[in-house]
């Protein structure tokens, strides 16, 4: 649930719960009810943020809405027959949210609640709630001065001595994987001219998440990933056949400009490295490529006990390159005797 033009803050969280929990006892019935688009737009005609959905997402000649009680949304269904039929219902907590996750848009913000169909299934719920708290990552660095995160530099981590010696450990282990494989370690720079980025296809699809600033009369900004300078370190020189396939391994910081809300300790941060490589490669040495990406995966996730599933990474709708060079990659991982994943995989032609 959205609000705008209040905080709601943890002090509101009971009353907001019990308001809830009186819509339940009245049994208010889910009216499903279809309208015409220029109904739609009159409904809403209050409200800026369904107007921009209804011009954005309805398409068609109709739509449908949902009421129950004084209270009509946007849905398209479908719900329980009425608000009787919810059990026990928990408000968890409440957040500021950007409107479509741009910081320069409206704030806006978002409370969280869930529902089970008994009280019994809640408190299940809660109970393993506060077990899974226990062994947040979060508080696990803190009580073992491992890192921290601090106001001053939202998003980026503080990694103490005995955090950085796990951390300088974890990425000795991935070195010694790359040289096993045949990749070699590359350092590319932090910063790069947004003519790069225009160029990749990045800025018309990622620059709002990247952190950017005016040098002279041009906009530079921090690399969001590695992919470009890694092709740049490939197209400096004339390259021939007999260098491929050619595997560059690079550990270098990145930086992406993501929204207050979305942080979440080390799972989502601003600033991180990633043990990042890209293939370049010609058609006939795809198939092996993947096959040596899926068993490189393998080996590093079967060391820390991990189980995983593969699945393959097929075209957005806005999809940057060559459509043929697409269909053949991907049946290439098709034809895995399990689903592939999206590997850094550059399928390179024309060199000498």
């Amino acid at each position: 649930m959205y609000l705008e033009g209040r905080t709601v803050r943890s002090s509101d969280l009971p009353a907001l719960e019990e308001t809830c929990k009186s819509f339940i006892g009245e049994k208010l019935p889910f009216e499903r009810v279809e309208v015409s688009r220029e109904d739609l737009l009159r409904l809403f005609q209050y409200n800026r943020f369904k107007l921009h959905m209804i011009e954005k997402q309805v398409t068609s000649p109709t739509a449908t809405v949902y009421r129950c009680g004084a209270f009509v949304d946007l849905s398209q269904g479908p719900h329980v027959r009425h608000t009787g039929k919810i059990q026990t219902l928990k408000i968890l907590k409440s957040s500021s949210t950007f409107w479509q996750g741009d910081p320069s848009r409206e704030s806006l913000q978002r409370v969280y609640g869930i529902s089970f169909p008994t009280p019994e299934q809640l408190a299940e719920w809660e109970q393993r709630q506060e077990e899974a708290a226990s062994r947040d990552h979060r508080r696990i660095g803190q009580d073992q001065e491992l890192f921290f995160f601090h106001e001053l530099s939202p998003g980026n981590c503080f990694f103490l001595p005995r955090g950085a010696h796990i951390y300088n450990t974890l990425i000795e282990f991935i070195k010694s994987e790359y040289w096993k494989r045949g990749f070699s370690e590359v350092v590319t720079p932090n910063i790069y001219d947004a003519q790069l980025w225009e160029r990749s296809g990045h800025w018309q699809h990622y620059s709002q998440n990247m952190f950017h600033f005016p040098v002279g009369n041009k906009t530079f900004a921090l690399k969001p990933m590695n992919c470009p300078g890694h092709c740049l370190m490939f197209a400096h020189r004339p390259r021939s056949w007999r260098e491929l396939p050619l595997r560059l391994a690079d550990f270098g910081a990145l930086h992406r400009n993501e929204p207050a809300g979305a942080l979440a300790g080390l799972t989502r941060v601003c600033r991180f490295q990633q043990d990042d490589a890209h293939i370049f490669c010609t058609m006939d040495q795809l198939e092996g490529e993947i096959n040596g990406c899926l068993e490189f995966l393998q080996a590093v996730y079967s060391a820390f006990g991990f189980s995983f599933h593969f699945y393959l990474a097929t075209r957005p709708d806005g999809f940057l390159g060559d459509a043929g060079l697409w269909e053949r990659a991907e049946q290439v991982g098709l034809g895995r005797d399990f689903p592939a994943c999206a590997c850094g995989v550059a399928i390179l032609r024309g060199c000498t």
